[in-house]
């Protein structure tokens, strides 16, 4: 099974060598024998100290070495099994392309107070850009034939929640998923509408047949949500690394 997570997946062992990688692994990094040699040098001691710490869940943002450009940013998630022998790696590729859009959001806003030319044609534009915006904010991620990952990032409102919906509605209708697993741990203030919205999204996909997992979830969004608590049966997972222990590792 883990050979064919959709995500790069890498074995290691206690001195970092590697033990298994898996298809998409292969795909993506240069074929090396330790952990260490596909990361960054100016990342790498900084990495490695993590590492021997052998924290049973952890995330490093880190530079790799990959096949097609010389040096790609990810978010690397690891679990040590119980005895810190062996560790179970998932890297996820940062998504450069809402940082593009909010630069362009920037310039955009920046023309429009300086010129009333065209300002009709540029206010279109402006909101397009807005909602192609929203919808980066939640990527939808498959892990498996059953499970997919929902990270949620910046501050929630309905309008931004009413374009994640329709992504995540898309995206599970075509698929056969069991489980979603929606990860806050990036979210910032969650507004009064963005709450009813959430619920919206909850109670669909209960009524879809998905299970839905909430992950990282800040002690303020936790008291937003109560209210809902009992009528959405909420899940919660305290990280995403305990999430893919639990739902794709099995460990």
């Amino acid at each position: 099974m883990l050979n064919q997570i959709p995500l790069p997946y890498i074995k290691i062992n206690s001195r970092f060598d590697i033990l298994h990688v898996s298809d998409r692994a292969k795909e993506e990094f240069p074929t090396v024998n330790s952990f260490l040699d596909i990361i960054d040098r100016e990342s790498r001691e900084k990495a490695k100290k993590t590492l021997e710490r052998r924290i049973n869940n952890f995330t490093l943002e880190l530079n790799l070495q990959t096949k097609n450009s010389p040096l790609t940013l990810y978010d690397v998630y690891g679990h040590w099994n119980g005895n810190g022998e062996e560790a179970h790696i998932i890297t996820v590729l940062k998504d450069s392309r809402m940082e593009k859009v909010e630069s362009q959001l920037l310039t955009l806003q920046k023309r429009l107070r300086n010129t009333n030319f065209e300002l009709y044609e540029k206010n279109e534009e402006l909101e397009e850009s807005i909602a192609r915006n929203n919808r980066l904010s939640a990527p939808f991620i498959t892990l498996s034939d059953r499970v997919a990952l929902v990270p949620v990032y910046g501050d929630l409102h309905e309008e931004k929640l009413l374009a994640v919906q329709e992504n995540i509605y898309d995206a599970v209708y075509e698929g056969d998923y069991e489980k979603v697993l929606i990860d806050f741990t990036g979210v910032g203030a969650i507004e009064k509408d963005g709450i009813h919205a959430i619920k919206e999204i909850f109670l669909t996909l209960d009524y879809m047949g998905v299970t839905v997992i909430l992950i990282g979830i800040q002690p303020h969004h936790a008291r937003q949500m109560k209210i809902y608590k009992e009528e959405l049966k909420m899940t919660c997972i305290h990280s995403a690394q305990e999430a893919i222990k639990r739902f794709l590792t099995g460990t």
